[in-house]
């Protein structure tokens, strides 16, 4: 494809930064700020509508997150972390993934809404092929706002991003409360989605001043489309995986059953998936940034897994120890049932929080078709798991669960050094001291909790509350004394004005 008369103009460098721990920690620190405002927003919301829509609205629209999700998600996902990933951007690179994204995009759209007449008639709801074609036009404006995500998240510029999602929240809630009372039905929450879409999509647009151009590339074209496809497939698979115990637990054991299950990975989700994922988010751009130094990428990967773990290690710890109180306290008696699998898929969590960093490192590396592969190998085997596990209840299914990803961690082990050229002693070195302080934490929790149940005659809830706070004195001590660089590190990175905060090179 041929370049156009203005091909020559200089590369885009405004959005290159310096990547630093202040910058690093400030961005995580936003991003777990936009999520939880982002559930406050929604659980809110969903207060209100659930009081005025009925069921069968929520149903519909249900229907329609495939369609969401492709569009929105799977189609640009792979090109924007082709930009962030890029060490160096041009006009023609964000000009071609801008409409690679646009026509990729765009079919699925077309196709979407060649097929909604049909959905419609297979589910035998004719509102739906109007609700299809208003979501997917909804899709494409969240889908052609990529680009200047992409460019927001190589200045880890997340604050922009996340008041963005927060404003559009907003202005998405009170058109959907307005539309529901008016009695719109579904397109209450066609509309919310909408709204929320145009919103953040105009805030993003007008803080990047970016605007799309007509250089056109093959080089371009060649780079996003090497690497985004892995990508896609990656985001695809990760959701087999992530739905399909749901659907075999719901399709063998019942709904009640699923509920149970859901809860508790719930739990297990919300420190590792949610919070971590939230500081995977933002460290990929600072892996890509320093990719081509290999001694620098290895202590930021190093650094990073030594933070993710000084916060998942005790908390899935705590959980495992007062999920029989905690579940009950929390949820009522009734879910009593779910406290096992709770406890399962909390010590599951311990070896999943060590792999949260991986898909960055091989992303950042330009590498995203190890992670596929690995996922495509890891899908069947958490399938075959999945169903075996069924045998033996929800607890089965977890155990399996956590069983098939210790046995599969070898490989993932092998694959992410290998990328980092970073030896298996460096990387268990560096979780050592999380490791003996937690092993220690849970030891101090068990013994206070055996002393206040037997010789103190304290009630359970009082003798796990004594036992968590005795654990986690213990634990932040340890850390202190065992990794006072750590603490340092943590310590100029919050008071980076009187500290600095530059990642530094280390052996």
């Amino acid at each position: 494809m041929g370049q156009s008369p203005d091909s020559n103009q200089p590369p885009v460098a405004y959005d290159d930064i310096t990547p630093t721990r202040a910058l690093a920690i400030k961005g995580g620190l936003w991003a777990i700020t936009g999520a939880a405002l982002r559930d406050v927003i929604t659980g809110l919301t969903m207060l209100v509508l659930t009081r005025v829509l009925v069921p069968n609205d929520f149903g519909l629209v249900t229907i329609t997150l495939v369609a969401q999700e492709l569009i929105t998600h799977v189609a640009p996902v792979g090109f924007q972390d082709a930009l962030i990933q890029r060490s160096r951007l041009e006009s023609a690179d964000l000009d071609s993934a801008f409409w690679s994204i646009l026509a990729l995009s765009g079919v699925l759209a077309i196709l979407v809404i060649a097929l909604s007449p049909l959905i419609a008639a297979w589910f035998d709801q004719p509102i739906l092929t109007a609700l299809l074609i208003g979501i997917t036009l909804a899709s494409l404006v969240r889908a052609a706002s990529t680009v200047p995500r992409a460019l927001l998240n190589r200045r880890m510029d997340f604050r922009t991003l996340a008041l963005a999602r927060v404003t559009g929240l907003i202005g998405g809630s009170v058109c959907a409360i307005t539309l529901a009372l008016a009695g719109a039905g579904p397109w209450s929450l066609v509309a919310r989605f909408a709204v929320l879409n145009g919103i953040a999509a105009l805030v993003v647009w007008r803080v990047t001043g970016w605007r799309p151009g007509r250089q056109i590339t093959r080089p371009a074209l060649r780079h996003l489309w090497s690497f985004a496809p892995s990508v896609s497939i990656f985001v695809v698979l990760a959701y087999v995986i992530g739905h399909s115990d749901d659907q075999l637990i719901g399709y063998r054991l019942g709904p009640e059953a699923l509920g149970y299950y859901a809860v508790a990975y719930g739990l297990m989700a919300w420190p590792v998936r949610d919070i971590l994922g939230g500081m995977a988010g933002v460290i990929y751009p600072v892996f890509a940034r320093i990719q081509d130094d290999p001694p620098r990428f290895q202590a930021a990967y190093l650094e990073s897994l030594q933070l993710a773990a000084l916060f998942a290690f005790p908390t899935l710890a705590l959980i495992v120890i007062t999920a029989p109180v905690l579940v009950p306290w929390l949820l009522g008696a009734r879910w009593n049932p779910a406290v096992l699998t709770v406890q399962i898929l909390a010590i599951g969590g311990l070896r999943e929080s060590t792999a949260m960093l991986n898909g960055p490192v091989y992303r950042a590396s330009g590498k995203p078709h190890l992670h596929t592969l690995f996922q495509v190998c890891g899908a069947a085997c958490y399938l075959v798991a999945f169903w075996v596990g069924l045998d033996f209840g929800i607890e089965g299914v977890a155990f399996f669960y956590i069983l098939t990803g210790a046995l599969l961690q070898p490989v993932s082990w092998w694959l992410v050094l290998g990328v980092l050229h970073l030896s298996f002693w460096r990387w268990l070195r560096a979780l050592l001291p999380v490791m003996l302080a937690t092993a220690l934490m849970t030891a101090s929790s068990v013994i206070m909790l055996w002393v206040t149940r037997e010789s103190w005659n304290l009630d359970r809830f009082t003798a796990r509350l004594l036992a968590g706070a005795a654990g986690g004195t213990v634990y932040g001590v340890t850390i202190g004394f065992l990794t006072p660089a750590l603490l340092r590190q943590l310590l100029k990175s919050a008071c980076p004005k009187r500290y600095g905060g530059i990642v530094e090179t280390q052996g």
